[in-house]
């Protein structure tokens, strides 16, 4: 069994190995490990010989590992030393400086450092070092840093996040392809999602976003970045672009789409259902910062012949396919709004009352080309949860949400708090 105490890889890394003898062998390039355990298991040491070889040295094969040297069981001339295989996971190779997402706080993090310790009759990779204490470890400064830190009576801290806490976003490492953590990233906020998305280099993120199931990844695409949406898009296949899309609010469609060439948002919205195609269309045509650019076209009207009861009926077959259902809209025979109901009013009102006894009738509407920050000073003005778009002939339209508009009713210090909680 190897003796062994906790370390850093940094300070492994180029110690020199000698037989039991004290014979030089050679010196430490890298470790070999076995994933697919909650914390990787140590298999062996790859060194190069004193005649200039790569070779590995097993664990089965040494009896100490230190920070000054590494011994083995048996002499020199006795000792068996294979060669490094094509599926081989090496830790400086493949894992340090790696990016790494830390699932319990939805990060992106470079790997600095990695921690070494004895579990059981093993050595395993219990954590990784993000932080600037592990940087300056591999620098091999840190009685610099230590000392002129000590003057001020401070320490620079560790910052180590345990290895059961932590997914690569590269996992079949030994052949350069991208390993998704399907069981942590789609399990986050699709807000922590879009943030992990942002922070990795640009060839993961298609990877990323194309193993996500279509819900998740319809839930995450609204929160990134224009640019990075329209990159995503145009990269995933055309089959999962469309899945994707038939799952979003067909206002948030509508975004994505207007912001990826004429060419291909016209290919996908003939290849989508034709009626929510229809409405992607009818939206794209307002310009971004207008009311029209902002609103949605899922919203419930109910004709206003209609009691309660009738009402609540209602709702429950057709509201499974509305966004939201913060008021419903009430209109007269000609389609024109006449008023709108909330769902308090309805749950306390008796169930034969007519509606238009109910129904708020002095309505606030805004027209389709007003602009979004003058939308959302009438929202904030008013505390409206939604604010109904009608045209010329007050025939409803959109409606506008207040989580469409709230970047510009926050003040701009709870705006950077809400982008930090997602």
């Amino acid at each position: 069994m190897v003796l062994f105490s906790e370390m850093f890889f940094s300070e492994l890394e180029g110690v020199p190995v000698i037989d039991r003898l004290e014979k030089p062998i050679g010196r430490v390039l890298d470790i070999l490990l076995v994933l697919g355990e909650q914390f990787p298991r140590v298999s062996g040491l790859l060194i190069k010989t004193v005649n200039g070889k790569e070779k590995v040295l097993l664990i089965g094969e040494i009896d100490l590992i230190g920070s000054q040297f590494v011994s083995t069981q048996s002499t020199k001339e006795r000792l068996v030393l294979g060669d490094l295989r094509y599926q081989d996971i090496l830790l400086r190779k493949n894992v340090l400086d790696q990016q790494i997402v830390d699932t319990s706080g939805a990060r992106v993090l470079r790997v600095n450092d990695i921690k070494l310790a004895k579990v059981g009759p093993d050595v395993r990779v219990i954590a990784v070092d993000v932080g600037m204490r592990g940087m300056i470890r591999r620098l091999g400064i840190e009685w610099l840093f230590d000392f002129l830190f000590g003057l001020f009576r401070k320490k620079v801290p560790d910052r180590l996040i345990g290895w059961n806490y932590v997914q690569l976003l590269e996992a079949d490492l030994a052949k350069g392809q991208i390993t998704i953590p399907h069981k942590s990233v789609d399990e986050l906020h699709p807000a922590d999602i879009a943030d992990v998305i942002s922070n990795v280099h640009v060839d993961e993120r298609t990877a990323i976003f194309a193993s996500l199931p279509d819900k998740t990844a319809a839930e995450a695409l609204h929160e990134l970045e224009p640019k990075i949406q329209a990159i995503l898009l145009l990269t995933i296949d055309t089959r999962k672009a469309l899945s994707i899309l038939n799952r979003m609010p067909v206002d948030e469609a509508a975004d994505v789409l207007g912001d990826i060439t004429p060419e291909k948002a016209d290919e996908l919205l003939r290849l989508m259902r034709v009626r929510k195609a229809h409405q992607i269309r009818g939206l794209m045509k307002h310009k971004d910062e207008t009311a029209g650019g902002l609103m949605t076209t899922e919203f419930i009207t109910v004709p206003q012949n209609l009691t309660v009861e009738q009402v609540i009926s209602r709702l429950r077959e057709i509201a499974p396919d509305a966004e939201t259902i913060y008021y419903i809209y009430v209109v007269d025979d000609l389609n024109h709004l006449a008023g709108a109901l909330s769902l308090r009013s309805l749950i306390v009102s008796p169930p034969e009352k007519p509606i238009t006894d109910i129904m708020i009738k002095d309505m606030i509407a805004v027209a389709p080309d007003m602009n979004q920050r003058e939308v959302a000073g009438m929202i904030s003005k008013y505390n409206l949860l939604a604010l109904p778009v009608v045209d010329a002939d007050k025939k409803i339209l959109g409606i506008i949400t207040v989580d469409d508009v709230v970047d510009f009713i926050l003040p701009p210090i709870s705006r950077r708090k809400r982008q930090m909680l997602g």
